[in-house]
């Protein structure tokens, strides 16, 4: 079955620009990962919210891309300049 993943990230104001400059970047190698159809971002400068959109061919491909992006460091280098901590959700997509 297939696993979509929303995720919402509230960076702090002064550093949201950085932050949507990581995200971007990431996706192409989001993209690429085994398993991923497909990986998209939603800014709102407004809000200065970022919404990620994942879709996962299985919950198997995405645990595998959280555990690599842990690993990295992607994820914590992120978190240490958020203003709360982020939404993240999962759906079984039958």
């Amino acid at each position: 079955m297939k696993e979509a993943v929303i995720a919402v990230v509230y960076p702090d104001v002064d550093t949201f620009d950085e932050h949507v400059e990581a995200v971007l970047e990431m996706l192409p190698d989001t993209r690429c990962f085994p398993g991923c159809i497909e990986a998209h971002a939603g800014i709102n400068r407004a809000r200065f919210e970022i919404a990620v959109f994942h879709l996962w061919e299985s919950n198997a491909h995405l645990e595998r891309y959280l555990t690599w992006r842990a690993e990295r460091g992607d994820l914590d280098a992120r978190s240490a300049t958020m203003r709360r901590e982020q939404d993240f959700r999962t759906f079984s997509v039958p």
